[in-house]
């Protein structure tokens, strides 16, 4: 037997189990592209695992709480002041979403880049309990 889980794919609707994944993506993808930090915290739990695409490290550079991700954002959004995330796809059920992305910006002193990427969201009541961010490199 299969376990299935109330999922909501790009272009469907509805509301399953109480959690409208169209409406969190949807959510998602405002914040993010208004540079909302509050509004990204307030996704987030308290002791939220944050990995971005990007860093020395394997999994890129980590974050992990409320704090440390504000930090990291107040950073980022600073040194790439247009950067933004248009949505190509989308899968989300009330444990798990994933979202598909180009993304632009123009790093403070740098050359604009466009890369595609995505972002693997495990989610606990609702909200993001971890955030792992993957994107493809360029060479």
């Amino acid at each position: 037997m299969v376990a299935r889980w109330p999922c909501s794919f790009s272009g469907e609707s509805g509301v399953a189990m109480g959690f409208d994944g169209e409406a969190f993506v949807a959510r998602f993808n405002e914040v993010w592209n208004g540079h909302d930090i509050e509004g990204i915290l307030a996704m987030m739990t308290d002791d939220v695992i944050f990995e971005a695409s990007f860093g020395k490290d394997p999994w890129g550079a980590r974050a992990i709480g409320k704090p440390a991700v504000r930090e990291f954002l107040e950073d980022m959004f600073g040194r790439i002041p247009d950067v933004r995330w248009d949505e190509i796809r989308h899968f989300a059920c009330s444990e798990l979403a994933t979202v598909e992305w180009l993304t632009t910006g123009t790093p403070r002193g740098g050359t604009r880049y466009e890369v595609q990427g995505c972002d693997i969201l495990t989610l606990h009541n609702g909200r993001i309990a971890a955030k792992r961010s993957y994107r493809k490199a360029q060479l």
